[in-house]
């Protein structure tokens, strides 16, 4: 073969490696791309906290929830985003106590308008894949920074992520302290209203 032969031939084999490698790449690629998903103001989020104290249970509730999260189903751990829920939208059952947890003794709607979760970070264990498997429900700890009544506290959480083609759902639930955010209880409802609730998430997320 002369050289002009050999040169063609190593041209069409570097032609033929080049496009190999970009055929194989693709689907890595593909999977390696973050997706933006919206928590809409539409009902199908909701956030709730119970107080259980001694002489009384109180359960609030809110489907006002809104946010956004970036989350790449290949790696989950790479996940950014934050949800918000308007203080004034709080129920509890009785609109006098909604007043008294909404006013300036409480949660001060006026001034700090809204309770705020933003993830930090999301931690699996050492077995657990990083990957999101469709329609199949995965455990998760996603750790963040919870902010009731303006103050911001970094708090841990346990819940599962649930993937499918038109929307992620998450589950996740937590303990909050409502001295840790200089939220008193006057000693006449001490009996009455716990200083730790209980707060879980139900969210749906679609993508953007």
């Amino acid at each position: 073969m002369n050289k002009r032969g050999l040169k063609q031939m190593m041209k069409n084999a570097i032609r033929i490696c080049t496009i190999l490698a970009v055929c194989l790449s693709a689907p890595a690629m593909s999977f390696a791309e973050s997706i933006t998903y919206v928590i809409r103001d539409d009902g199908k989020s909701s956030a709730t906290f119970v107080s259980d104290a001694p002489l009384e249970t109180m359960t609030g509730k809110t489907s006002k929830v809104t946010g956004s999260l970036m989350v790449d189903p290949a790696d989950i751990t790479q996940t950014k985003g934050a949800f918000k829920v308007p203080v004034v939208s709080l129920r509890t059952g009785n609109d006098l106590r909604d007043e008294h947890l909404q006013g300036d003794g409480w949660l001060h709607a006026k001034k700090y308008p809204h309770i705020e979760f933003e993830i930090t970070e999301v931690v699996l264990g050492k077995k657990d894949p990083k990957g999101l498997k469709k329609n199949k429900e995965t455990k998760v700890q996603v750790k963040g920074k919870f902010t009731a009544h303006g103050i911001t506290k970094l708090v841990t959480t346990k819940g599962t992520v649930k993937w499918s083609d038109d929307a992620l759902r998450v589950k996740a639930n937590f303990v909050a302290n409502l001295e840790d955010h200089q939220i008193s209880v006057p000693s006449i409802v001490r009996l009455k209203v716990a200083n730790e609730m209980d707060v879980s998430v139900n969210l749906t997320a679609v993508p953007q």
